[in-house]
């Protein structure tokens, strides 16, 4: 089945002056799955992007952060009925590429970036309901529950060495992302 849905996503602070906290209506998702008995199985990539819901400060003009994880996911149907309708609980595991850029008033030319390069899991959960033999309506949720990676401070500044304009460190973080998704599957 092809899965195509979108939704809600929280996924925490990226910037440290910032009160955007980056949550939102902007998430994109495709699915490839295999329903197999009462087990579901296979791989999603998710896109989302958001740009600054609070007014410009005094400090920050702008910013904006886009993101994308590619998941492997096994869930299990806790109900097992004979179609695919029923509450489907498991987990997920994948690696995600979080970026986001930041203008500053006080040097509007020299933006600031950060970036993540991570390994992530954790639980997810969805309902299916299915209306046919081809189309099966879901909604959905998973929680970052582990994340470890690589976290990159970047600024654009040409009068600053290139070994200063960078900054990279490990970095592990536990429950910072949500996703909260409704969509729809299509049996092939």
């Amino acid at each position: 089945a092809i899965g195509i849905s979108g939704g809600y996503f929280s996924h925490g602070k990226m910037f440290e002056n910032s009160e955007n906290d980056f949550t939102g209506l902007s998430t994109f998702e495709v699915e490839i799955e295999k329903f197999f008995k009462a087990r579901k199985s296979g791989f999603s990539i998710t896109y989302l992007s958001r740009k600054s819901e609070n007014k410009p400060s005094i400090y920050i003009v702008d910013e904006s952060r886009s993101a994308l994880m590619i998941n492997y996911n096994l869930m299990y149907n806790i109900v097992k009925s004979e179609n695919k309708t029923g509450l489907y609980l498991g987990g997920f595991v994948g690696a995600l590429f979080d970026r986001g850029k930041q203008l500053s008033r006080a040097n509007l030319s020299f933006p600031l970036y950060t970036t993540y390069l991570a390994l992530w899991t954790g639980p997810k959960a969805e309902y299916l309901y299915q209306m046919n033999s081809k189309i099966t309506f879901s909604v959905g949720a998973k929680l970052g529950l582990l994340e470890f990676g690589r976290q990159t401070r970047k600024r654009d500044d040409p009068s600053l060495p290139e070994s200063v304009q960078s900054k990279s460190e490990t970095y592990f973080s536990f429950a910072q992302r949500t996703n909260l998704n409704l969509g729809f599957y299509i049996t092939l």
